[in-house]
């Protein structure tokens, strides 16, 4: 089982299941220790998978690669791009070799183009989380919140406990967004990770990784201006992913 399908599994546990009893007693101690919990679950009113409708999931057109800029595997280039918004974001770093590439969404609304943002946010902080060895990093909780980051933090600690990293491209695409409302989004997009690899931490040695999968995200914003990620499905293969 690879670390993306072990993630498929904790996705796909049954409705209701209390992923805080799955969350190891050093994850939950390092999350109360620096208050990180406390702040995530600030934003919104507390979500639930039932609150998710059905979204369109038709395709977007694909970004022109002229128009990306920036090294591979940094989120500083996306963070310059944004629009001044008074926010303290945290810095992510991942390695060189990490590199998502974000299928751009047809759509010039600031509010969209926020949402879709934070979105990108998000996953690269549960990728930094990983490939740094550190459940504490401050882009975690900044970017997800209730069942969201603690599966995070349960998918990173796994990672961690194994000895594992990963590295390579993994392409986000057919990327489609709703406003519930002024403060609520919901997200589906596609991943496809044919191009990643798992990392043996202690000898450096490489497995090919292979999958692609269909996400469908929440998305609330909070008190300070973040659309933070609170809750995430998955489904594996889904038709919709076909490129």
């Amino acid at each position: 089982m690879t670390y993306r399908d072990w993630h498929f599994f904790v996705r796909m546990l049954p409705r209701g299941f209390d992923m805080r009893r799955r969350i190891s007693a050093s994850v939950v101690a390092a999350v109360l220790a620096t208050g990180l919990l406390a702040t995530a679950c600030g934003g919104g009113d507390e979500p639930s998978d039932d609150a998710l409708p059905g979204v369109d999931t038709g395709s977007s057109e694909a970004p022109d690669p002229a128009e990306s800029e920036g090294e591979e595997g940094s989120d500083e280039a996306d963070e310059e791009e944004l629009p001044e918004d008074g926010i303290d974001r945290p810095e992510i770093n991942l390695p060189d070799d990490v590199n998502n590439v974000f299928e751009e969404v047809d759509t010039d609304d600031p509010v969209e183009l926020a949402v879709l943002a934070d979105q990108e946010h998000a996953i690269n902080a549960v990728d930094e989380a990983v490939t740094s060895g550190d459940t504490q990093v401050p882009s975690l909780p900044f970017y997800q919140a209730d069942t969201a980051l603690l599966e995070s933090l349960e998918f990173a600690s796994g990672m961690h406990d194994d000895g594992l990293s990963f590295g390579g491209t993994t392409y986000y695409y057919n990327r489609t967004l709703e406003m519930q409302s002024s403060t609520a989004a919901v997200a589906t997009y596609c991943a496809d990770m044919s191009e990643s690899y798992l990392v043996k931490v202690d000898s450096g040695e490489k497995e090919p990784d292979s999958g692609t999968y269909y996400y469908t995200s929440r998305q609330e914003l909070n008190d300070v201006g973040v659309w933070q990620t609170v809750v995430l499905t998955t489904e594996r293969e889904d038709d919709t992913c076909v490129r």
